[in-house]
């Protein structure tokens, strides 16, 4: 009975020791982990994440133990790690400081087109509150024949005239005239209609012309087409103030 009791006291201490027991290596070959995150954590640089780091690599080298020579490679293979990672943050820092001057830039041109949109929307609508149209037409081209036709109309008053043209042609030539009272002209749109063997269809030879012209004499204008064989179309419109500018 005595040496069954002690059998098994002698049992026991051994599974406790067995359960209790820790491998002698297991605490010394967990591997601290070196910084890897581009981002900048409580304050500190990447820079400076893996020289605080540092000191917890060399205190794991010194607990595992090894030759001098092993501890000197772990340290130049540590710092070719740091030197790689730090080059690579340093990249995608400059490729972000690019990135940001072009968003800039890129705001900056938009704010510039927003700023030209609304100084048109104003100006076009000051000039509908402001002016009055004068002659409105549309004028289709055939290229059957050599015309020429002349279109007028009545100033009544030295107020600014706008006169707007737009002329599509995808044949032969056409020239547009316009004339004061006075027999001066005043402004003229040319085209000529240049034709391209490599396209499969025929594309239009188009041309504008817009002219402002304050102080107006006061008469019969005329604005004359002449076309040779054209075919295409002409939009024109003629508006004048109702109200004095600032010139008038």
């Amino acid at each position: 009975m005595g040496k069954s009791i002690i059998f098994l006291f002698v049992l026991l201490l051994s599974n406790t020791f067995g359960f209790c027991q820790v491998e002698k290596d297991s605490l010394l070959e967990s591997y601290i982990y070196p910084p890897n995150s581009y981002n900048n954590y409580d304050g500190l640089t990447p820079k400076e994440s893996w020289d605080i780091h540092k000191a917890a690599y060399i205190k794991q080298l010194k607990a595992k133990g090894g030759t001098s020579e092993e501890y000197d490679k772990s340290l130049l293979d540590y710092e070719k790690q740091k030197k790689e990672f730090l080059t690579l943050v340093e990249e995608r820092n400059r490729i972000a400081e690019v990135q940001r001057e072009k968003d800039a830039e890129l705001r900056k041109k938009h704010a510039i087109q927003r700023h030209l949109a609304e100084e048109r929307r104003k100006k076009s609508q000051a000039w509908r509150e402001n002016a009055k149209e004068i002659l409105i037409k549309n004028i289709t081209l055939t290229h059957q024949t050599d015309d020429s036709e002349s279109m007028a109309f009545k100033v009544t008053s030295k107020m600014t005239l706008y006169i707007g043209i737009r002329a599509h042609i995808k044949s032969g030539s056409t020239l547009i005239e316009i004339y004061n009272p006075k027999g001066v002209k005043e402004g003229e749109l040319s085209l000529k209609y240049q034709s391209d063997a490599n396209q499969k269809v025929k594309e239009y030879t188009s041309g504008a012309l817009d002219k402002t012209i304050s102080n107006t004499e006061v008469g019969e204008w005329q604005i004359k087409i002449s076309s040779q064989k054209s075919n295409g179309n002409i939009a024109m419109s003629v508006a004048q103030s109702i109200k004095p500018t600032v010139d008038e």
